[in-house]
């Protein structure tokens, strides 16, 4: 017999016989019972006793009914206030105009509860003005790309095109740069004006004609690193994009920056160009480009050539030329560049204009590397470049070995902030306190890192920078590498409070324990402490 066919206790199983007992009640197969008997007759205590349990089933179904649609009464009453709710707060929010129709789409009925009434009612210009002081500060990827998938009304906010007016993708943000540009393109990016493809290797000149289609109102953009383009982009950019002012051309191949490309770019962009920028490259041919630079872009306020070799070994810089052809200049930075001044008549010299915007000048130079790049940074060149930079915060000239300290002392700066001298000439001079004197009412940060100073003239330097606590504004001191003792360096926490950052490492006059770098938590113990280092580790020194 089959497995099947068998009963609980092994019994043939047959159609419509009774089974002796069974976990599920089966209808029409349970076995008879003893009201179905002919012979039996209910007493009046059990007829009692089964009316009683009926009145009072029956009553416990009236009573869930009824509980049933007192709670949908309840809610759909609850519903009703909170609609009303709802329509009062909407009339006092716009009691004179009535919302526009695409913010009362974004619009969705509220919670049970009512927590989301106040995102629902937010009126989508003030959340666009929220989202664009998050822009200004953060960027607006990935920031905006977040914030679009929280609901519909963030999402339609996060997509007005005021929004996305400055675009960072660069190398690290996005995985896919030309999947998500042309995304971005397509939707967001309309009014963009500023836009960072730097290191975005894989990029081609289909995305740059995107770009030149989509983005009529560009204005900067950064393609460093972007070995894949060729001179037809660079073509396009300068020729189609009639706002473009800023350009970076940096860590591309000689191969690419050609001089006929730059000069065309350089041409065609003309008077509109306020920034150009080449770091980090191999340039062919740049005295002409340069050239074209002085006599094309009298708007130029930055120009940024760090780092750069140049086939002529030296770029040779006609300095009152430069002045001429482009004085609103702002920001020079010729970092670890060969760079010198032409030979020109005295008369040439005392007729030019200098650059009377100049903020910044950088002309550092790595001398463990490089040494012969500093040869042309001399006093002479110093002087014809800041005749009359008067406005100059920003003074780099670290490493260059042709600058002596009465050439500074000449210097017609009235407020110089931040001075970088480390491994300079100067320190071999005596000059030094007398600089320090000069600019210490406006100094912010002050670099005089790995120089052997003469005699006492550290010393008296610093004695005098920390001589006027009140007027001191000093932030940032790097004294690395050189003899300071721990004195005076007492002195210096006394008479710059405002000093956030000391680096102190490596110098040879301090105990072991005491050469580190001190900012935050560590400078002020540092300046409870000091008193005990000097009693334990310093000799006395007479103030």
């Amino acid at each position: 017999m089959p497995k099947g066919e068998k009963g609980i206790l092994g019994y043939r199983k047959t159609p419509g016989k009774e089974i002796l007992f069974s976990f599920v009640p089966r209808k029409g197969n349970e076995c008879a019972s003893d009201e179905e008997d002919s012979d039996y007759e209910p007493s009046d205590e059990e007829r009692d006793e089964q009316s009683v349990l009926k009145s009072k089933s029956v009553s416990k179904q009236i009573t869930s009914k009824f509980k049933g649609d007192s709670k949908q009464g309840k809610k759909r009453t609850r519903k009703s206030k909170q609609k009303e709710k709802i329509m009062k707060l909407r009339r006092n929010m716009v009691s004179d105009s009535s919302p526009p129709a695409s913010s009362s789409k974004a619009f969705q009925p509220a919670t049970e509860n009512g927590h989301q009434i106040w995102g629902q009612l937010l009126p989508i210009e003030i959340l666009v003005r929220v989202f664009e002081v998050v822009v200004q500060e953060k960027g607006a990827v990935p920031f905006l790309c977040r914030v679009s998938r929280v609901c519909h009304l963030w999402r339609e906010a996060a997509s007005k095109p005021s929004l996305w007016q400055r675009i960072d993708l660069s190398f690290g943000w996005v995985k896919s740069i030309a999947h998500t540009l042309n995304i971005l393109l397509e939707n967001r990016l309309s009014r963009l004006k500023v836009l960072n493809l730097s290191m975005c290797a894989k990029l081609t000149d289909k995305e740059i004609k995107l770009i030149v289609e989509k983005c009529e109102l560009l204005e900067s953009i950064n393609l460093t690193g972007c070995i894949k383009l060729t001179p037809a982009s660079f073509k396009l950019l300068s020729t189609k994009c009639q706002h473009l002012k800023a350009v970076n051309l940096s860590k591309l191949t000689c191969s690419i920056l050609t001089p006929v490309l730059l000069k065309y770019m350089v041409e065609t962009i003309g008077s509109r160009l306020e920034e150009f920028t080449i770091t980090t490259s191999q340039l062919r041919g740049f005295q002409s480009v340069f050239k074209s630079l002085m006599t094309c872009c009298n708007s130029l306020r930055l120009l940024d050539l760090s780092n750069c070799k140049f086939s002529s070994d030296f770029l040779m810089i006609p300095i009152e030329e430069f002045q001429d052809g482009c004085p609103d200049l702002e920001i020079l930075r010729l970092t670890g560049s060969k760079v010198r001044a032409n030979q020109v008549s005295k008369r040439v010299k005392e007729e030019s204009l200098g650059f009377p915007k100049l903020k910044e000048v950088s002309v550092a130079v790595n001398i463990t590397t490089t040494l012969s790049i500093s040869l042309g940074i001399t006093d002479e060149f110093l002087l014809r470049l800041l005749k009359t930079s008067s406005k100059l915060k920003h003074l780099d000239l670290r490493g260059c070995t042709h600058i002596t300290a009465d050439v500074l002392q000449k210097l017609l700066l009235d407020a110089l902030e931040e001075l970088f001298i480390s491994q300079c000439s100067v320190s071999k001079y005596e000059g030094i306190a007398v600089i320090v004197q000069k600019w210490m009412h406006s100094l912010i940060e002050l670099d005089l890192s790995w120089n052997v100073f003469p005699g006492m003239s550290l010393d008296i330097a610093m004695k005098k920078l920390s001589s006027t606590p009140q007027q001191s504004s000093l932030r940032i001191l790097n004294l690395s590498g050189t003899s300071i003792t721990a004195h005076r360096v007492k002195s210096l926490l006394e008479g710059c409070p405002r000093l956030s950052s000391l680096d102190l490492t490596s110098c040879r006059g301090l105990p072991r324990g005491m050469k580190q770098e001190y900012e935050g938590e560590r400078l002020a113990s540092l300046k409870e402490n000091i008193d005990s280092v000097i009693e334990e580790d310093e000799p006395e020194i007479g103030s």
